[in-house]
């Protein structure tokens, strides 16, 4: 083997300069037009990455090359920092080199990163921090690192010998991108002192763990476009930052208000769709997240865990959380975890209350308890979560609820306008138990109280109706005592009380107020039951009012779908819908068009557009129908 020979000029390692960075000032120096000359005078084989080189022959062969003692070379690489990154059980001794795999999740190999401004000012050497993800900006200059010349787009390679232009010459100062934002600055100076000095990010995550859990979150926003998006227009980011240096900006962010931020992270990031066709589940909503944080804890590190325990017991409402779950697979975990989680499953609910499982669905449908209805699969099965605190709520009104029949006497109605009440929300918080319907006496006491205080009527009753009377009048169209009830309680109806009667009995309404609100109750009549033919004649076409023997056709021909109860047709609203997105009238075809009458029957003799219902097809047809696909066609064709 030759004996290797100190070179002639010699380059002194410049604060925190890289490896690579003064083996190519000591190419230039020499003279070399490429790295790899230099190198091959040693007479060892070099790995890619110069800056990932520890201790063998290749140092000792720049060691002797360079007149430079070995650990003053090894701390211009990555392993400066294995102290800082690489992650151990707690309280064993740090390792004085990273392992592959501490390197490849925090160091760039492939691509040489630079900060132009920092290149300008002389002597030009590259940083060591200039490889490291987290820190996509150069804090001192604030300028956005560059791999690739901004003004060709030629990508910068390693073993090129100068920085400061292209290999096409262009100058790579000339397009500078800045952050001028503060809190970013703020946070990746922290987190450049926290490599280099090995100061603490936050005090929950000591040694090497705060790094280790930054590169999760990492991954976790990468994940998260939304996060993304949103960070970017906060924070006012260059588009020149690609996702994973905006994802590492979004971590230290994370870490320098922990665990707040983290928190509002987590709200966002439980939404993305995740692997599977579930919707719930805490795998599907926080992916690996769960198990890296229970790594930590394992490992002595247990902030993270801690945080995301607290964050899943008061905010997780996509699933259920059980022993399966990682973090809470520990018997002192799951027991503070469960007890103190502000939300209760579909079954606990039900115990507590005493009633079906899907009873407690529809009280959260209906607003009675505070709860969240998901989804669970593709066989029609749901999960759901419900408040603690609406639950003990409930069951402490249930123990002075009475029965509808004891509800029914104290109002003076009957048993079936009890029900009816409820549907209409104005019983809200009656509960159908095992035994039956059940109301609370504060709501019974509220509706009679609400009776005591109308107005009492007096001798002269010109212009009043009794509840009978009005529901014999305009009970085909809807109108029922409860109705009237909530129509009283909305005000929207005037109302007086006999005062002879004391319950809803003696109830008496304004015959003109109750002409004027009988629209509505016909609209909310035609909505639930749907609409009959004659009325739905006068509406079905705006503007043009048909007749109901028109409509009538056109559910024998099958272009309107309605139900026959008795004598009466009635068509629901969403067929109304359907038909009016689907057909049109002459009319509508020769305006969308722009044609007249003779036109129309001149296409239609030469099988240009044909109505779907018309009078050669159908005799005694009172109307032409078409669909609204061959006008907008036909429209088209005429365009072109």
């Amino acid at each position: 083997m030759f004996e290797l020979h100190l070179l002639p000029a010699r380059e002194r390692a410049q604060p925190g300069e890289s490896l690579r960075s003064l083996i190519r000032r000591h190419a230039l120096a020499m003279g070399y037009d490429r790295t790899s000359q230099l190198l091959s005078v040693a007479g060892v084989s070099f790995p890619p990455h110069l800056d990932h080189l520890s201790r063998g022959p290749p140092l000792n062969a720049l060691s002797q090359l360079f007149g430079q003692n070995e650990e003053n070379l090894l701390d211009l690489t990555v392993h400066r920092f294995a102290k800082q990154l690489t992650l151990i059980p707690r309280g064993e001794t740090s390792p004085d080199f990273c392992d592959s795999k501490t390197i490849l999740r925090f160091f760039t190999s492939a691509t040489t990163h630079i900060c132009p401004l920092c290149l300008a000012e002389p002597p030009a050497s590259e940083r060591l921090l200039w490889s490291f993800r987290g820190l996509p900006i150069c804090t001192r200059h604030g300028c956005v690192l560059i791999e690739a010349c901004p003004n060709c787009g030629e990508r910068l390679r390693a073993n090129q010998l100068n920085l400061v232009r292209c290999r096409r010459g262009c100058h790579l100062t000339n397009s500078v991108h800045r952050v001028k934002n503060g809190e970013v600055l703020s946070a990746l100076g922290n987190l450049e002192v926290a490599v280099l000095q090995n100061q603490p990010l936050t005090s929950d995550l000591p040694d090497a763990s705060e790094f280790w859990w930054l590169e999760r979150l990492v991954s976790a926003a990468i994940r998260t476009p939304t996060w993304l998006s949103r960070v970017r227009e906060t924070h006012e980011l260059p588009a020149s930052i690609g996702d994973e240096g905006v994802a590492w900006i979004a971590a230290s962010l994370m870490l320098q208000s922990w665990p707040t931020e983290m928190n509002r992270f987590l709200d966002v990031f439980q939404t993305v769709a995740k692997r599977g066709s579930l919707s719930t589940g805490v795998g599907r909503s926080f992916g690996l997240l769960l198990r890296d944080a229970q790594h930590l804890e394992r490992l002595g590190y247990a902030a993270p865990a801690n945080s995301l325990r607290e964050y899943l017991t008061a905010h997780f409402t996509l699933g259920h959380l059980n022993r399966k779950v990682s973090l809470f697979r520990d018997e002192c975990a799951r027991h503070t975890g469960f007890q103190n989680r502000p939300w209760l499953t579909l079954t606990e609910a039900g115990k507590r209350l005493h009633l079906r499982h899907g009873a407690i669905a529809e009280l959260v449908n209906r607003g009675v308890l505070e709860g969240q209805l998901h989804q669970a699969g593709q066989r029609g099965r749901s999960i759901g979560l419900i408040s603690r605190d609406s639950v003990v709520r409930l069951a402490r009104e249930q123990k002075t609820a009475i029965c509808a029949n004891d509800t029914a006497k104290r109002l003076g109605i009957s048993r079936h306008r009890i029900l009816e009440l409820t549907h209409l929300g104005v019983l809200q918080n009656a509960v159908r138990t095992k035994a039956g319907w059940t109301v609370p006496c504060e709501e019974v006491e509220r509706l009679a109280e609400l009776y005591r205080q109308l107005p009492p009527l007096n001798s002269d009753r010109r212009g009043w109706l009794s509840t009978r009377d009005a529901t014999r009048a305009y009970g085909q169209q809807g109108l029922t005592l409860a109705r009237i009830i909530a129509a009283v309680q909305a005000s929207q109806l005037a109302a007086r009380r006999d005062p002879k009667q004391s319950t809803w009995r003696g109830l008496v309404m304004s015959y003109a107020g109750l002409r004027q609100f009988i629209p509505q109750v016909r609209e909310a009549f035609d909505q639930q039951s749907g609409h009959t033919l004659n009325r739905l004649a006068k509406t079905l076409i705006p503007g043009r009012p048909l007749k109901d023997v028109v409509l009538r056709k056109w559910i024998e021909a099958g272009l309107l779908i309605g139900t026959k109860r008795g004598r009466v047709w009635r068509v629901m609203n969403d067929e109304v819908e359907q038909f009016r997105a689907t057909y049109c009238l002459a009319d509508e075809l020769q305006t969308t068009l722009g044609i007249v009458s003779t036109t129309l029957n001149r296409w239609i003799n030469a099988g240009r557009i044909q109505p779907v219902y018309a009078r050669r097809t159908h005799p005694g047809a009172g109307a032409s129908v078409f669909r609204r696909a061959d006008v907008e066609a036909l429209r088209r064709e005429i365009a072109v």
